[in-house]
């Protein structure tokens, strides 16, 4: 199974190699192994190659583990020594998606209460008929009067 993104990158490129699982999900199983390759100290590059996956995609999941981890309260200590990563890119990460995070809940809330105002403006046209109409009936009972 090839991925969108691999398939796009070769039409553009089709000379160039690209490692066989780039854009592909990430499994359970794969997540781990890249876990104990990182706990036996291999090399990035050499992960990547055992991974079918680009060097870029190998620090974005170690990243993603992160900011998982983080979640899971971790201690910083704990997600340094198994993600490999240094204390600042951990709190750049955390930083990013946490802002992140916090931008569709924004959006959300937006949202919610222009639907809350649309209602009361609905509310108040409604009541705004019901005046016109009660009007206009009186000025019908005075004409036949």
């Amino acid at each position: 199974m090839t991925s969108s993104m691999l398939k796009m990158l070769k039409s553009q490129n089709p000379d160039k190699e690209y490692p066989s699982n780039l854009g592909m999900k990430w499994n359970e199983d794969e997540e781990t192994m890249l876990l104990e390759e990182l706990n036996d100290n291999v090399d990035i590059e050499t992960i990547s190659r055992n991974h079918n996956r680009t060097i870029g995609g190998i620090n974005a999941r170690r990243r993603d583990i992160a900011y998982r981890l983080y979640l899971k309260n971790i201690s910083m200590e704990e997600i340094i020594e198994k993600t490999k990563l240094d204390k600042e890119c951990i709190k750049q990460t955390i930083d990013k998606k946490t802002c992140n995070s916090k931008k569709p809940i924004d959006k959300v809330s937006s949202l919610e209460s222009e639907i809350v105002e649309m209602k009361n403006e609905i509310k108040e046209l409604k009541n705004t008929v019901k005046e016109l109409v009660e009007m206009i009936k009186a000025i019908y009972e005075f004409e036949d009067v």
